[in-house]
């Protein structure tokens, strides 16, 4: 008998649960869990996520980055996440950012093999390190992963940042000239870059070097299978001290679409969030609201992320 009564009890919950389980609702919560996903990320990783809106598809999701490695250079072994790293023994030179650095030359180099399938995600990738560059030569390859991207120095001296993308016949390189980022000699500097298929950032000891590239449709990255991570090779690899790299790649939520009665309104776009999980301020002056129509008569729906991170939802009378 308390076996069919708790039966009949959540018999009722579940019909309780599908009356209330309208198509506005369940568009809410999908965008509130991108939002929430997308929070998770920069959380995680201490890194920029963002939120993507693309209404022709009905989908909204997130998108973020992820560790694939990291090699502080303490010991001739390499020892490193998630392989070590293979340099000359005796290589090791202090003091570096913390403790000691890698000294790369003509007669030694930094090459890391077998990295795992999570580090060649198509959707984007990250790199981060810090670079003490002798003065000469140049052109000067910093690092590389051959036929995916590339940070050089050219003639110049300016930051050259090459990236292969997915296209047909053969692959698009997608070459962009930095000249605000610069690497002195004699001091180390930070280095990071990031692209996500959507736009590709350079950022030095923490900030941004003139303006994102900006792509009007998502992009992917050339496919590469086994590829070694690099210093450069023959008379373009990179010379002077290197420490602390780091290796991200970016990792999407499931895309699934909101339920077909919901129509999301507006243009495409992306909804950018620092490293804290808010609104980045580059990118926002002013919380961000996204849309969908549904029902009959129409209504709409509005879910509103501020600035500080709070979400709110409302919907406007019919």
């Amino acid at each position: 008998m308390v076996l069919s009564i708790l039966g009949v009890l959540f018999g009722l919950g579940v019909g309780v649960y599908g009356s209330l389980a309208t198509p506005d609702r369940l568009a809410s919560d999908r965008i509130r869990d991108a939002v929430r996903a997308a929070r998770l990320m920069s959380s995680r990783e201490g890194a920029p996520s963002a939120v993507v809106v693309e209404p022709a598809n009905g989908e909204i999701y997130a998108v973020g980055l992820r560790a694939a490695g990291n090699w502080h250079f303490e010991d001739d072994a390499g020892t490193g996440f998630p392989v070590p790293a293979r340099h000359d023994p005796g290589a090791l030179v202090t003091p570096g950012v913390f403790g000691s650095a890698l000294q790369v030359n003509e007669g030694s180099d930094l090459v890391i093999l077998d990295l795992p399938p999570a580090a060649d995600s198509p959707f984007g990738f990250g790199v981060e390190a810090w670079f003490d560059p002798q003065p000469e030569p140049r052109p000067m390859t910093l690092i590389e992963r051959p036929g995916s991207w590339a940070l050089r120095l050219d003639d110049e001296d300016q930051l050259e940042v090459s990236v292969w993308l997915d296209a047909r016949p053969a692959p698009e390189e997608l070459r962009r000239t930095v000249p605000e980022a610069r690497l002195p000699a004699g001091r180390f500097t930070r280095l990071t870059l990031v692209f996500d298929g959507r736009t590709l950032q350079v950022a030095v000891d923490g900030r941004r070097c003139g303006d994102d590239t900006q792509f009007p449709s998502e992009r992917r990255l050339a496919p590469l299978r086994g590829v070694p991570l690099r210093s450069g090779e023959g008379l373009l690899r990179f010379c002077g001290k290197i420490d602390e790299l780091h290796l991200l790649s970016v990792t999407v939520q499931d895309r699934e679409p909101l339920p077909p009665e919901v129509r999301l309104l507006g243009a495409p776009r992306v909804l950018r969030l620092d490293g804290f999980g808010r609104l980045d301020p580059a990118f926002h002056g002013a919380p961000e609201v996204v849309s969908f129509a549904w029902g009959e008569p129409a209504r709409t729906t509005h879910v509103e992320l501020s600035l500080l991170g709070a979400v709110r939802s409302w919907t406007d009378a019919p």
